[in-house]
């Protein structure tokens, strides 16, 4: 599938927030209590934040913390009719071309069907908070003596926004 990405306006969050709301709702009750959404508005720095287009229509969003290193995936939103069609693959790779000498790390779930993919371009769990994983990928042409690479697993993961592409019911 053919897409493009083009810098977020402001005029995007409404998009943003409803499909994060959408795809994430489930997970945030289950794991974190619910809903928080002065959270999601902390986490929309305009200036971070690529909208995929996909025939001319939004079809999600990612947002990248660039710096201070490492690099950090927020947020990686799909609208569920392109889910499961190797897009989120494609903006993984690329982003993993793009960084390819710098460690990278998202927030996810464990019992996110996501993770699978992300294990799939690299990332191993770097630390464990109950079913919230940090997860990372150490560079692929960086020399691998930095302090910043992955090798243990520590406890403590923040809540931040996570990273996914699934669909989901509302949590009761």
């Amino acid at each position: 599938m053919k897409y493009e990405l083009r810098p977020a306006r402001q005029d995007d969050y409404t998009y943003c927030y409803r499909l994060t709301k959408r795809n994430m709702y489930e997970f945030f009750c289950r794991h974190w209590g619910g809903w928080v959404p002065h959270e999601f508005r902390r986490g929309f720095v305009i200036e971070n934040i690529s909208m995929v287009i996909i025939a001319d229509r939004r079809a999600g969003y990612i947002n990248v913390i660039k710096e201070p290193l490492p690099v950090y995936i927020v947020n990686l939103q799909l609208s569920p009719i392109w889910q499961n069609q190797g897009i989120g693959t494609k903006l993984l790779k690329r982003l993993l071309a793009l960084y390819s000498s710098d460690c990278i790390e998202l927030t996810t779930f464990e019992d996110n069907p996501a993770k699978r993919l992300y294990e799939r371009m690299g990332f191993v769990v770097v630390e464990k908070n109950g079913m919230t994983v940090k997860m990372g990928k150490n560079p692929s042409k960086a020399i691998q003596t930095s302090s910043s690479t992955f090798q243990i697993i520590r406890p403590n993961v923040s809540k931040q926004l996570s990273i996914v592409m699934c669909s989901s019911q509302n949590c009761t």
